[in-house]
């Protein structure tokens, strides 16, 4: 049996849930927040966006839509970068995909002046250790 709370969450047989309406209503009020400046995301592209890049799409369209700036980097040899290019390169852009040929991730972006907010990686010492 599933019973409404009186704020908005509701309880089921597997715990308490929020309904999707009011999920919906909460992500429409975060984009519709008026920003003066975005963030940049940088995502991982081996083990993160290859591994379910329909969902990192539509998460890349949310990141847009609060004006944030996407950008890809990879800790990839250079040899082997046309298909990172070919899948998130096509939906940010070739210019946003950074390969760092084994370098940290962070130590890379900073010799590069590559700013980074938000880093996603499935592999978070890839940010700062070296291949």
């Amino acid at each position: 049996m599933i019973t409404k709370k009186p704020d908005g969450w509701y309880n089921g047989k597997n715990g308490p849930f929020v309904s999707h309406v009011r999920a919906l209503n909460a992500i429409n009020e975060n984009i519709n927040e008026k920003r003066e400046k975005g963030l940049v995301i940088a995502i991982d592209y081996h083990d993160t966006y290859e591994a379910d890049p329909k969902l990192w799409d539509c998460i890349i369209n949310l990141f847009w839509l609060r004006k944030d700036e996407v950008i890809c980097i990879s800790r990839n040899h250079k040899g082997d970068k046309q298909e990172i290019y070919d899948t998130i390169g096509k939906v940010i852009g070739k210019k946003n995909v950074y390969i760092t040929n084994g370098e940290g991730k962070q130590e890379w972006c900073k010799q590069n002046n590559v700013k980074v907010d938000i880093w996603i990686d499935d592999n978070p010492q890839h940010i700062t250790e070296h291949e």
